[in-house]
């Protein structure tokens, strides 16, 4: 669901909630910003202590908003495909930023991650970042689509199937940037920057 507002008057204050997104009886709540790329330092030191900042107090209030909404049974829950009780629904939220920039730190105890891991991680593409078709590693033969195939199987990040929790695992977990070797190609995957500042990530909490 796109840019829902709380009803409640208690609520007021919390603003236009981004994205939020269903999916068993998991609910992720995304503050979703959209930045350029910055040319210092210094813009990357105030991208991560306003912007960033800044969406980590909005899902401190959205977050709760959200589940105040689906307790007291208002017509989110419905548009969520949630159904029976919405007690027992899970919470979480993240921000998602189109920038790599501070990936992997936390704001207000809300994990930041980019976009791209995002979409990496949802089309269960990692394998795209592993040589797929063995052109570095002269595996490179005429049968193109069994080599990808082969690729991507040992590179899944859902060998058995995939589940919103292990999405969520893959995200946290920096799965799609695992620096690895495969059996047959041994190519490394490509790391991960998570900041440009060299700051390392704040140790990981419980999911928000």
């Amino acid at each position: 669901m796109l840019n829902w507002q709380p009803v409640n008057a208690s609520d007021a204050r919390v603003g236009e909630v981004d994205l939020i997104c269903a999916l068993g009886r998991i609910v992720l709540v995304l503050e979703v910003k959209s930045t350029f790329i910055r040319q210092s330092q210094r813009d990357a030191w105030l991208h991560g202590t306003t912007t960033l900042r800044k969406a980590g107090h909005q899902l401190r209030r959205k977050v709760p908003a959200v589940e105040r909404a689906l307790a007291e049974g208002s017509d989110l829950a419905a548009s969520l495909n949630l159904t029976g009780d919405t007690g027992s629904v899970s919470v979480h939220g993240w921000i998602v930023d189109t920038s790599i920039e501070c990936d992997h730190q936390r704001f207000s105890g809300f994990l930041k991650v980019s976009l791209e891991e995002v979409l990496i991680a949802l089309r269960d593409d990692r394998h795209l970042l592993n040589d797929p078709e063995g052109i570095l590693s002269v595996r490179y033969q005429e049968d193109e689509l069994a080599i990808v195939d082969d690729a991507h199987a040992e590179a899944s990040l859902y060998p058995t199937g995939f589940t919103v929790e292990g999405f969520m695992d893959a995200v946290e977990k920096e799965s799609v940037w695992e620096e690895r070797r495969t059996p047959k190609s041994g190519i490394r995957a490509a790391s991960h920057r998570r900041c440009p500042l060299g700051h390392q990530p704040a140790q990981r909490s419980a999911r928000a």
